[in-house]
């Protein structure tokens, strides 16, 4: 029986990218586009100089650090200007005061950081109204003694509110709870015995690492979270001898952003942070740098004297790799079959398949160092379509199957893969046939790979047929097919109608179809539809005749006359409007027929009269369909409300709704359904206020 591995957005990829972006799809990660300048075109950056540091809000509004000036700004995208923050800045010692500001963060809660490195000391301020929360220096040190002469540089905010805090004068990385209470600090002693040097800038990935700049270094270093030493990132391939990154951020993707102090230029590290790229929109020399929640570089460009935001780009990687696996089929040297891919090749573009196969499990780096020779299928998709397609595995019979994809574009366009299929053990029409047909090894092969493909094109017939149950289940069918299913049930769906609520009525066909014709049929076909209950009156029950001796004056009996129906009779009526053309029916007989054969359903209105509007029609449909063919229905949508003599019928037309609460402007009629409220000023006892409720004797009340 053959077994399939299926690996989409939903089943996860498992796998490992190189310059590709894994999520709803795999496509070759989109490059920074061309950048945009913030402030007004002459490049005055509105008498600003460049700030030392970014960050943005959450709700994506930028803040820039002036440590010459000690002050800081927000930009405002309606008049494109920086405006300084009140209350904050200026050279001194003193709470609000600066001295050498090194550095500013915002945390999720909306509290902002300043590094105060001159004053030795972290200021925390709310965003809103500015409030000094805290203030942090001199701190406990490594070994739990106070450390006066520490110097904080950079600080990075965890998810949580914690705060990492560079000390470049004593090589520490200073760790602080929400609360602000000190709880670590960490050197970073490697392998080797080498701890942090002057540490500077710092970052956090998404798993919560820290990224370390050391003053003067090459490298970046790469802790964990408690501290403990990960490894080092080289400097970019294609990077001066003497690159020194000055600014890190990563973006929404967790791609790793670096901009070199010594050329200004901005890198892309790649997926496995083992190689990097420059980003060739921005030319210029960053010097501070931060991203926005939509993946978007700040880059302060120290050559214009601007702050760009780099747009995003309709330029791709040209090439990209995917390594998924191992893909464990749990069957000793297992003859994987095919692997079958959906998504799309643009011109341009292709997608080369390989795959390896091994019986013992090995890890990603060991399969990273196999030589190419190892790799087998070497199937190449390149003609532009959008679709499936799939090959035959070509690696030698084993449980654990390794799959690399690499995909190549022309820089505009990128192939997309939205899902794989990986179908095993392989088993043809070749076991049907005599042994003579596999005696041979070359020729067995050739022939089982030749029936493999009439075996696919049978296999994919044979799907189409084991999966028609699903068209006759009103859960599983398709949205398109349920139309066509209540065609055959009697029911009639409307396009507009939820796909939940015509699935409940395919559901209940076989009742509906029992009760076709029923008060009972009609009133659940209505309960389906609108998830209430309606009421139905029968107008013959409004008939309350006066029998001769058996019945006695009173609200249960009524005498009736011609006026029952109101016909036009000579010398009876003479003005018009007071009767009734009718040349049907018998007279004598209106008593009866009056009231025979109709019907008023009384359905709650959801909403406003426009929606009201849509539910009469679709009430209409549904009552059209499910009520005696002779009969005449009347449809009453019921609003919360009780009018004495209109709307009067307890329990079947009468709702006591909530007490109104003011006018809304075109909604309502004066003295219908409308109360005037108090305005906001007098929902509260009567206060005096200038301007508000300056009414003597009507809402005004002297303390």
């Amino acid at each position: 029986m053959t077994k399939f591995l299926l690996l989409n957005q939903y089943t996860g990829w498992q796998a490992e990218a190189t310059n590709v972006l894994l999520g709803d799809e795999i496509q070759l990660r989109p490059l920074p586009g061309n950048p945009h300048p913030l402030t007004d075109p002459d490049g005055s950056f509105g008498g600003l100089v460049l700030p030392n540091s970014m960050a943005l809000d959450a709700n994506g509004r930028l803040y820039t650090l002036d440590a010459a000036a000690h002050k800081i700004c927000c930009f405002d995208p309606c008049d494109n200007q920086f405006h300084r923050l009140p209350t904050l800045g200026g050279k001194g010692h003193g709470a609000r005061q600066f001295d050498q500001p090194t550095a500013i963060a915002i945390s999720r809660r909306g509290d902002l950081f300043i590094v105060d490195s001159g004053n030795r000391r972290v200021q925390q301020f709310a965003l809103k109204g500015l409030v000094l929360r805290a203030i942090w220096g001199p701190t406990v040190g490594r070994f739990g003694k106070q450390s006066y002469d520490w110097q904080p540089v950079d600080v990075a905010i965890t998810p949580r509110c914690w705060v990492y805090v560079s000390d470049r004068a004593n090589g520490l990385i200073h760790l602080f709870d929400a609360h602000g209470r000190w709880r670590a600090a960490y050197d970073g002693t490697d392998d080797t015995g080498q701890p942090l040097v002057q540490p500077t800038h710092l970052a956090l990935d998404q798993a919560g690492r820290i990224y370390v700049v050391q003053e003067g270094q090459p490298d970046v270093v790469v802790l964990a979270e408690n501290g403990r030493f990960l490894r080092r990132l080289t400097q970019p391939a294609d990077a001066r001898p003497d690159f020194a990154p000055i600014a890190l951020a990563f973006d929404p993707a967790g791609q790793l952003y670096a901009c070199d102090g010594v050329t200004g230029l901005l890198y892309l590290y790649d997926d496995a942070q083992t190689a990097a790229i420059r980003c060739h929109a921005f030319k210029g020399q960053g010097c501070a740098m931060t991203i926005d929640p939509d993946g978007h570089p700040f880059i302060a460009d120290a050559h214009t004297g601007q702050i760009l935001r780099l747009e995003s780009s309709i330029a791709y990687n040209e090439e990209g790799q995917v390594l998924i696996g191992p893909l464990d089929s749990e069957i000793y040297r297992c003859p994987w079959h095919r692997v079958a891919i959906e998504g799309r090749v643009e011109l341009g573009t292709a997608v080369h398949v390989h795959t390896f196969t091994t019986d013992t499990p090995r890890t990603a780096y060991e399969i990273s160092l196999l030589p190419e020779n190892r790799w087998e299928t070497g199937q190449i998709r390149s003609h532009p379509a959008d679709g499936k397609w799939d090959c035959l595995i070509r690696s030698a019979p084993a449980r654990y199957l390794w799959l690399r994809l690499t995909l190549r574009g022309d820089q505009r366009h990128t192939p997309t893969i939205r899902r794989l299929r990986l179908d095993y053990p392989r088993a043809t029409s070749l076991r049907y046939l005599p042994a003579v047909f596999r005696e041979d090894p070359t020729s067995a092969d050739f022939l089982d790979r030749f029936l493999s493909i009439f075996d696919d094109i049978n296999d994919d017939l044979s799907q189409v047929i084991n999966r028609m149950a699903a068209l006759f289940d009103p859960d599983a069918a398709p949205v398109e097919f349920l139309d066509w299913l209540a065609g055959w049930l009697g029911l009639a769906l409307e396009h507009n109608w939820p796909v939940a609520k015509q699935r409940r009525l395919l559901r209940e066909a076989h009742r509906l179809y029992a009760l076709r014709g029923t008060p009972a049929g009609l009133r659940l076909h209505v309960a389906l539809y609108t998830d209430t209950e309606p009421h139905i009156l029968e107008h013959f029950k409004l008939r309350r005749w006066l029998f001769l001796n058996q019945g006695r004056l009173g609200d249960s009996a009524a005498l009736w006359g011609a006026d029952v129906v109101n016909r036009l009779q000579l010398n009876v009526h003479a003005h018009i409007g007071d009767f009734q053309l009718i040349d049907s029916g018998d007279p004598l007989r209106d008593p009866f027929h009056v009231y025979a054969h109709r019907f008023s359903l009384f359905v709650p209105q959801r909403g406003s009269d426009d929606e009201g509007a849509a539910q009469q029609r679709d009430l209409a449909r549904i009552v059209e369909l499910a009520k005696p063919a002779h009969t005449l229905a009347c449809i009453e949508l019921v609003q919360p409300r009780l009018r004495s003599g209109v709307q009067s019928f307890v329990g079947i037309d009468t709702v006591i709704g909530q007490y109104p609460a003011g006018v809304t402007t075109g909604q309502g009629a004066l003295g219908y359904d409308t109360v005037l409220s108090p305005s906001p000023n007098e929902s509260a006892p009567p206060t005096l206020q200038i301007g508000h409720r300056a009414r003597i004797g009507s809402s005004t009340r002297l303390d």
